[in-house]
């Protein structure tokens, strides 16, 4: 059974980063979606047309259109993709909906701030349209094993975990509200989510530590902790002064130490000390390393398909994203 879709934003994650070949494929929601036997891609839409010209070339037997609704009315796809930038998410996300499509794949985060994922989320209930929100760590297979190790106890109980997150934009700013452009909503989204399904339990009431702030007020450097279940605890640090993007999280048990982020993932676990008779000490689990190949996109089109085919429930659904989006809110109150 195939089903038909459609591309809404033909920008960097809705196909041009298929294009870098760094990075691992597919890269871009359009290439997920011709890999898969299940899906037939009919359609991209955007507003730039020279976007629109190089998707032709890729894709010459798919229609294009530079507007979502024409394409809705005309091509009535089964599956849709959102990935139009945050400021313009509500506007075509409630356009596609009305329409009716069998699944909407929307990309993270669900809106620039809540009143617009609520908007969102009262309409999808309205038509009875489900969506999947593309939080792709969730379906990535080294955070499906970092998962696995976590839950078999292989750190034994956790006590304490830190993230990090640093890229050279702002932490936030007062547009972010309207734009979601910086730093904690587009990226910190990601850390976010994957910390809500590692942890098992969805992060509230945060404690800042520290705000650094520059002369235009933009916040460059954010400190923060959460009380986790079990009397653990999670720190995290935003720094948007950096000339890296780093991702990373480390998470600390009684009986080892896990560290994932982009590009690795090394467990070290409690071994007879080589250093001091009568202690123990951490060793790195050499055999436990990231796979060469993640399938984060192919696994997220994957379960889309399967929610499609009524075979599993969606693993990033929208009731996930917003959550994503009201512990970033929750740490807005604070700045």
């Amino acid at each position: 059974m195939k089903f038909s879709a459609a591309v809404i934003g033909t920008g960097r994650i809705g196909y041009l980063l298929q294009k870098d070949k760094k990075r691992e494929q597919p890269a871009s929601h359009a290439a997920a979606l011709a890999k898969s036997r299940h899906i037939s891609l009919i359609a991209g839409c955007d507003i730039n047309t020279e976007r629109l010209m190089l998707w032709k070339k890729d894709y010459p037997r798919t229609a294009c259109y530079g507007s979502a609704q024409e394409l809705m009315q005309k091509e009535k796809p089964d599956l849709v993709v959102v990935a139009v930038s945050e400021d313009a998410h509500t506007e075509v996300a409630l356009d596609v909906i009305k329409h009716k499509p069998k699944l909407i794949i929307l990309e993270k985060p669900v809106g620039p701030n809540l009143a617009a994922a609520e908007q969102i989320r009262k309409a999808a209930a309205r038509y009875k349209v489900p969506i999947c929100v593309n939080h792709e760590r969730r379906f990535s297979l080294d955070y499906l094993a970092a998962a696995q190790l976590i839950r078999n106890k292989e750190l034994g109980d956790l006590q304490t975990v830190s993230g990090r997150l640093w890229s050279s934009s702002p932490i936030w700013t007062p547009s972010c509200a309207e734009k979601g452009d910086c730093s904690l909503i587009h990226d910190g989204t990601h850390l976010i989510d994957i910390l809500h399904f590692l942890l098992e339990q969805h992060l509230k009431k945060p404690t800042v530590d520290r705000i650094v702030k520059n002369k235009r007020s933009e916040i460059r450097l954010l400190n923060l902790h959460y009380k986790l279940s079990k009397n653990g605890l999670l720190c995290l640090e935003l720094n948007g002064n950096s000339e890296i993007f780093d991702f990373e999280i480390t998470f600390n048990g009684t009986r080892g130490k896990l560290i994932i982020g982009n590009g690795y993932l090394k467990l070290y676990t409690k071994a007879p000390s080589p250093y001091y008779s009568g202690f123990s000490s951490l060793k790195r689990r050499k055999k436990v390393r990231r796979p060469r190949i993640t399938g984060y996109f192919s696994r997220m089109v994957e379960n889309c398909v399967d929610f499609l085919l009524d075979k599993a429930p969606l693993i990033s659904p929208l009731s996930e994203g917003i959550r994503t989006l009201k512990a970033l809110y929750e740490i807005v109150e604070y700045l």
